[in-house]
């Protein structure tokens, strides 16, 4: 059973409906680095150990803002999930993604396979370490189920 989206969730999608993603307030980098971080703790929360079966591996996001490309990295290891700002290592896969469309992919407006069909999403690097992220991951509309 699914519980009721949480406050990160709640918030990521008030910013989609109001078309705040990095625009309209007083300090546009105060605004696309506090986007940025809920979309990616709220990757953090939706990881699945159990459905990564102890695999290991470096996501890096490439995200195009008004302000120019950020880099977000989620790096999957020993069964846990990180999201950080920098990494020390290459990341296996790079995902390269417009902020809207990273938003839409984190509240579930927009499927990862049909950005990627559609060119609003790109990968380089290993493509099929980068296909894990569904099944790591699962789905974005709803927050991870309760065990």
């Amino acid at each position: 059973m699914t519980r009721p989206p949480d406050a990160r969730h709640v918030q990521l999608r008030h910013l989609a409906e109001a078309g705040a993603a990095a625009r309209g307030s007083r300090s546009p980098d105060d605004d696309v680095d506090r986007l940025l971080g809920l979309v990616f703790e709220w990757f953090r929360s939706c990881f699945s150990p159990e459905r990564a079966c102890g695999r290991s591996g470096t996501f890096e996001y490439a995200v195009n803002t008004p302000l120019g490309v950020r880099h977000r990295y989620i790096v999957v290891e020993g069964g846990s999930c990180v999201a950080v700002t920098a990494v020390d290592r290459p990341a296996d896969a790079v995902i390269g993604v417009d902020i809207d469309d990273l938003l839409a992919l984190a509240i579930g407006e927009l499927k990862g396979t049909d950005a990627f069909v559609n060119g609003r999403l790109k990968i380089s690097g290993d493509v099929f370490f980068a296909m894990n992220w569904i099944e790591w991951f699962g789905s974005r509309s709803t927050p991870p189920a309760d065990d």
